[in-house]
């Protein structure tokens, strides 16, 4: 299990530089752009913006060159909302960020993932 935290931020969005080889890094989900996943310093922050106008039931999740991590559970996220968990696994050769979407099309939910994200 990662060590990380969950945080909502009101009104805040969430954009998508050019990826580095550098921490800092970022990748975001090619259709959707608003799943993000950014490398830092002993780990990886995933990012959600909820522009859908819809309450939505989602849950993190970190899949690495090393195994996939999870987080601590489901979570609520409202329209205008970012959402953040930090997965405290260090460094790793690839990560991509990862988000379960209960609500999707009535169930039973869906998986959407970022591109990888390479060290």
């Amino acid at each position: 299990m990662a060590i990380g935290t969950l945080s909502l931020l009101l009104g805040a969005s969430v954009t998508a530089p050019a990826a580095s080889a550098a921490t800092g890094q970022r990748n975001c989900n090619g259709i959707y752009k608003t799943l993000c996943v950014k490398e830092l310093s002993n780990g990886y922050q995933v990012s959600y913006y909820n522009d859908t106008g819809e309450v939505a039931h989602l849950d993190f999740n970190l899949n690495c060159s090393s195994g996939r991590y999870g987080d601590e559970g489901s979570f609520t996220s409202y329209p205008g909302w970012t959402s953040y968990y930090y997965f405290e696994v260090g460094v790793k050769t690839w990560c991509q960020g990862g988000m379960y979407d209960y609500d999707f099309g009535g169930g039973p939910g869906l998986w959407l993932w970022t591109t990888k994200l390479y060290h």
